[in-house]
């Protein structure tokens, strides 16, 4: 994703450090490889409070009581509610700036005046204790500035000074023995470059792939179950039974159901995905008959998402769903005249479980 996160963050905080900024982009990682997890949705109270356990907490290390903390989250959301996509850069950049944490993320100078100041509020007296507890507090998450790609290596017991990657002698050589400690900066880079390649390659980050979050798995009777109805042309489509009664695909897959006498044909997809199940073909085919069969019928396509991820990036997911049912229908033979794409008044569907909310409904009218 090509993305210019110090421009965002500068049009909040002008003065914004660039270092700093590159140092929350390291932090945030591969999570700014996708478009959902690199916003952060303040309506979401889900969403916010992993911002205020893993980045205020774990990442900032404070301490202070969970209000104070979710009220600086507020602010910063109020601070940026001139836009509609917030990134997760400038959030951060923008918290770290009000609890006085840019250094953490390796903001040049910040040690040497951090020492200047203790040392004038030292002078001040016992009256400048709080001001002081606080620079002390931003001295020390200085000390650990960026999160390390690698586990350090262990650090050696015996002095290397005059060692060399040659593994040449120390002063030991000057009276004819080794110093015995020649190998220990090739077993350093041996290390090093064992962790990076376990970082690169072998690693399995746990970033979201999409606005959705997938449902646990659900424990299930160890009695066959029988596959959900496909609708697959006009008598499949007249015969359907009850709407509710048929069973419902964890993943993509199409059910046809009845309501009120008439066919309901439902798409159930992937998480996050748009891609339609292999089974739709006959069901556009079922449905185009069934169109022609009843003269003066017509398709409302209506698209739904789960409850999981970003409001607004779900409700872009539904309609592009709805979409895709439409391109279908039409590549099937059906009249793009007799389709009308229709937004529910509520694309999320709570009612239900995450599997049966990810669909588009496709209704005789």
């Amino acid at each position: 994703m090509a993305e210019d996160w110090a421009a965002d963050v500068k049009k909040f905080a002008p003065n914004a450090d660039d270092t700093v900024i590159a140092g929350i982009v390291r932090y945030c990682g591969i999570a700014l490889q996708s478009r959902d997890s690199s916003l952060v949705s303040f309506g979401d109270p889900a969403e916010t409070a992993r911002v205020r356990d893993n980045y205020l907490k774990k990442k900032l290390g404070l301490t202070q009581a969970d209000d104070v903390l979710e009220q600086a989250i507020t602010a910063v959301g109020d601070r940026m509610k001139s836009v509609n996509f917030k990134n997760r850069v400038t959030v951060y950049y923008l918290l770290a700036e009000h609890f006085g944490a840019l250094d953490l993320f390796g903001k040049a100078g910040a040690g040497a005046s951090a020492a200047a100041g203790a040392a004038a509020l030292g002078a001040a007296g016992p009256g400048a204790a709080g001001l002081m507890s606080a620079q002390d507090s931003a001295n020390d998450r200085a000390a650990v500035a960026v999160e390390p790609t690698v586990a350090p290596a262990p650090r050696p017991t015996a002095p290397v000074a005059s060692q060399t990657l040659t593994g040449g002698y120390g002063a030991a050589a000057k009276s004819g023995g080794k110093s015995g400690l020649g190998w220990w900066p090739w077993l350093l880079l041996g290390l090093l470059l064992l962790g990076l390649v376990w970082w690169l390659f072998l690693r399995n980050p746990s970033a979201p792939e999409s606005t959705e979050t997938p449902a646990p798995a659900e424990v299930v009777s160890s009695a066959p179950v029988a596959e959900p109805p496909v609708a697959a042309g006009v008598g499949t489509l007249a015969a359907a039974p009850l709407e509710g009664t048929v069973a419902i695909p964890t993943g993509a897959g199409v059910t046809a159901e009845t309501r009120d006498g008439k066919p309901v044909v439902k798409v159930y997809f992937d998480t996050g995905k748009t891609d339609l199940a292999p089974a739709f073909t006959d069901a556009a085919t079922g449905l185009k008959d069934y169109l022609a069969g009843h003269a003066g019928s017509s398709l409302v396509v209506s698209g739904f998402n789960d409850k999981s991820g970003d409001v607004a990036a779900n409700a872009e997911l539904s309609k592009n769903r709805a979409q895709a049912v439409k391109a279908a229908l039409v590549a099937a033979g059906v009249a793009e005249a007799s389709i009308e794409l229709v937004k529910p008044v509520e694309t999320t569907d709570t009612s239900t479980s995450n599997a049966a909310a990810r669909r588009v409904e496709v209704v005789v009218r």
